[in-house]
C-alpha cells in the first residue's frame, strides 16, 4: 500500500499509512524517501503526521545532511517544548518530595513505615544495610586479583602484578 502510494504520488495517503502502521522504521523510511526525492514540503508534512513515530536523532541527521533544517525546525520546536514540560513536571515532583522529607512526612506510596524515606530507600542513611559477611574460606576466588580470606593462591590476573586489584 505504501509503495503504491509513493509510486502514484499520493503522498498524503503514504503518510497516513505510515502513521497507522505504528512502525518507526516505516515512518523513517518514508522521511528518507522524501529527502531523496527532493520533496521538502512532504518531509515537513511527514514530520507532523508521524511525530510520535520518528526519532529525533534521525530527523536531525536527515535535516542537517540535506539542508532541511528550516523544514525540520517546527518539529524541533515542538520536541523541545514537550521535553521542557516533562522537565518542569519532574522538577515540581522532586520539589514536593524534598518538602515531604524536610517535614518528616512518611505518607509516600507505601503508606507509613518506620524509618522509611522515599528518596533514600527503606534503610535511609545510617540504617541497617543488607550486606553479607563477605567471602568465606573455600569460596570462589576474587575476580579482581586480591586475595580472599582463606585463599592465598595467586589470582587469575597474575597475583601481585596488579597491586592486589
Amino acid at each position: 500500500s505504501l509503495n503504491l502510494s509513493k509510486k502514484d504520488k499520493l503522498y498524503k495517503d503514504a503518510m497516513t499509512t505510515a502513521r497507522q502502521s505504528g512502525n518507526t522504521e516505516i515512518a523513517e523510511d518514508l522521511l528518507r524517501y522524501f529527502v531523496e526525492s527532493g520533496n521538502p514540503s512532504c518531509f515537513t508534512a511527514c514530520l507532523y503526521t508521524c511525530y510520535d513515530l520518528v526519532r529525533s536523532d534521525v530527523v536531525m541527521e536527515l535535516a542537517w545532511r540535506h539542508g532541511l533544517t528550516n523544514e525540520a525546525m517546527p518539529y524541533f520546536i515542538n520536541l523541545v517544548r514537550e521535553y521542557q514540560v516533562k522537565v518542569d513536571n519532574l522538577t515540581a515532583e522532586v520539589g514536593e518530595l524534598k518538602l515531604k522529607v524536610a517535614k518528616g512526612g512518611n505518607s509516600g506510596a507505601g503508606g507509613s513505615s518506620e524509618g522509611a524515606n522515599p528518596l533514600l530507600g527503606p534503610a535511609g542513611l545510617g540504617g541497617r544495610l543488607m550486606i553479607g559477611n563477605g567471602p568465606t574460606p573455600g569460596a570462589a576466588p576474587n575476580v579482581f586479583g586480591g586475595a580472599t580470606p582463606g585463599n592465598n593462591n595467586a589470582s587469575q590476573f597474575g597475583g601481585s602484578q596488579f597491586g592486589g586489584f
